[in-house]
């Protein structure tokens, strides 16, 4: 009942003095909360059932912080610090480094003066810069023969792939630069005596339900000092194939030294699942025969040449995508705790996938062409658009062309 209905029916000399407040009370529009008493008219008026059920109270996750007493006064690199363990070379004995002459004082005033003027030149392909550091940082020794275990480079093995593209201790190379087999100088340490064996194989290349690792290439039995055409192809050459989505893939040339040729005895490697084996399973094999001699590795990552092959080999180009943990959201609620647009407020339980389909096709519906000019005026249709459309839709057209230009404008 309202106050005028109050009037009407109730004779005056019946009314109280004053009206008693029948109406329901004024409903809050505002997205806040201050605790019920943010809503009573005055102290002595009586809690409304009705706002308990409409607004709550933003719940407050507490923090929890574990602390171990044992170990909370160590540093972060003691904590991490795993146990060290004697590791197993399974390689020849280390070479005897040449010791070079020290320069004199004169010499290094002299290389001083060179560097200070810009006029030093340095030899690059002369520095010794073989680390096995790299090789246990990218776990590569681990993957290939199991933990603990490393051998020392004391062979010379170079590899070049087109357009002079060598392979170090872990750079980069595309897969592009990897579709023609590189060539390979292998250093001659048995006076032309014994033989060696190249292994080509990818740590990271494995697609199948199968253990092991890919193997790209394997020529054996070459006569030392003689080129790979001398050797045996067990297996052909197969450029890296990095699969769409799986980062970079460590791809490692192994040369083995024995003294008597070998039969490895596995398949010639007509699909990819025929071309997986366990590297340590098939050194194991032959340990008594094979001895490592020399290492290196590059990485490389997928482009269109790697989809090219594939498909050469009648097989699809799958596509990976890393599964990301769900981003924490608090829980949605009719009125949020921090006040915001709806639209963005409901962008956030949405699929990204979803928002990222959306950007890219209006993206691709306003990508900018040669032949077409845009628009003078930014919402032509301004006056109807602000009165038919809501106020966050016209705000997306208009910022087209401030803060969101480079959100749809952006070169493809």
């Amino acid at each position: 009942m309202s106050a005028a209905q109050y009037a009407r029916l109730v004779p005056k000399k019946y009314r109280s003095r004053t009206l008693p407040k029948i109406d329901r009370p004024w409903r809050p529009r505002v997205i806040a909360w201050a605790g019920p008493a943010a809503f009573y008219p005055n102290r002595f008026y009586e809690i409304d059932k009705w706002y308990k059920a409409r607004i709550d109270k933003p719940e407050k996750l507490p923090e929890m912080h574990v602390i171990d007493p044992a170990n909370h006064m160590r540093s972060l690199s003691e904590l991490m610090k795993k146990p060290e363990i004697d590791q197993i070379d399974i390689g020849f004995k280390k070479r005897e480094e040449v010791v070079k002459a020290e320069k004199s004082a004169e010499d290094r005033v002299e290389l001083e003066r060179k560097s200070r003027h810009m006029q030093l030149k340095i030899d690059i392909s002369s520095l010794a810069s073989e680390n096995l550091q790299v090789y246990r940082h990218f776990r590569v020794f681990d993957d290939l023969f199991g933990e603990n275990v490393f051998f020392e480079n004391v062979q010379k093995l170079d590899v070049a792939f087109q357009d002079h593209h060598l392979v170090h201790s872990g750079n980069i190379l595309t897969a592009e630069t990897t579709v023609i087999a590189p060539e390979v100088s292998i250093e001659s340490v048995g006076k032309g005596k014994g033989f060696n064996t190249i292994l080509m194989v990818n740590l990271d290349g494995n697609a199948t339900e199968k253990r092991g690792e890919l193997i790209h290439w394997l020529i054996s039995n070459i006569p030392d000092g003689e080129g790979i055409q001398k050797g045996e192809e067990v297996m052909k050459y197969l450029q890296p194939l990095p699969f769409y989505g799986t980062g970079y893939h460590r791809v490692a040339f192994v040369l083995f030294r024995h003294q008597e040729k070998v039969d490895f005895k596995i398949g010639g490697g007509s699909s990819l699942e025929e071309r997986v084996h366990s590297i340590s399973d098939l050194y194991k094999s032959h340990e008594s025969q094979l001895t490592p001699s020399a290492i290196r590795f590059f990485q490389t990552s997928y482009d269109k040449s790697v989809k090219t092959t594939l498909h050469s080999l009648g097989l699809k180009s799958p596509l990976y995508e890393y599964e990301y943990r769900q981003a924490l959201k608090p829980a949605q609620r009719e009125f949020p705790e921090k006040p915001q647009p709806f639209d963005l407020y409901l962008d956030m339980y949405r699929d990204p996938k979803e928002v990222e389909k959306e950007i890219l096709e209006k993206r691709l519906a306003e990508v900018k062409l040669d032949h077409v000019e845009e628009p003078e005026w930014i919402d032509p249709n301004w006056v109807e658009n602000k009165k038919t459309l809501p106020a966050w839709q016209h705000d997306r057209i208009l910022e087209r062309r401030d803060v969101g230009n480079a959100k749809y404008h952006n070169d493809l």
